[in-house]
């Protein structure tokens, strides 16, 4: 019998062993996800926008007061790209026209991989731009329009089909 007692004192250091081994691996491969998460994102450049919060609050007031309205439509085009089609209309329901249109565009899996685009008008206050390599799915819009001395700053939330 002192033999046999002898083994299985032999044995629980390896399990010692073997459990701060696993704990390390599992360490090592949740730092891995962590770290290489596309769905992952910081705001670029979030200090200065915190510390300007009045002026983006005042940019909220103006945009309230100029009561321009935008809609986004997104549509699947060619070669995996997407159409944008923004509609800009005034306070009383008239199209924008001839509006400097730029638009930063965030899928909300990739939000780290921000989008840039700026637009053509096409028609009366319907402007148009295209997004390359865009993926389906939801995507949020910050558009900058400059027209008639007016600046307007609305943030849109679209959804790309299949």
């Amino acid at each position: 019998m002192t033999t046999n007692d002898s083994r299985s004192g032999r044995r629980w250091p390896w399990f010692v062993v073997l459990l701060l081994v696993g704990t390390a691996g599992a360490q090592g491969v949740l730092l891995y996800a962590a770290t290489h998460d596309r769905a992952f994102a910081i705001e670029p450049d979030y200090y200065s926008k915190a510390v300007a919060w009045d002026s983006a609050m005042s940019r909220v007031r103006e945009n309230a007061t100029l009561a321009w309205t935008a809609r986004a439509e997104l549509v699947r085009s060619t070669a995996g790209d997407a159409a944008l089609r923004i509609t800009l209309l005034d306070a009383l329901g008239a199209p924008v026209r001839g509006a400097a249109v730029r638009v930063v565009a965030l899928h909300n899996l990739e939000a780290a991989r921000p989008t840039s685009a700026t637009f053509t008008e096409s028609d009366a206050g319907v402007y148009l731009a295209t997004l390359p390599r865009a993926r389906s799915g939801l995507w949020e819009l910050r558009i900058d329009a400059h027209a008639a001395g007016h600046r307007f700053t609305p943030i849109l939330r679209a959804e790309l089909a299949r």
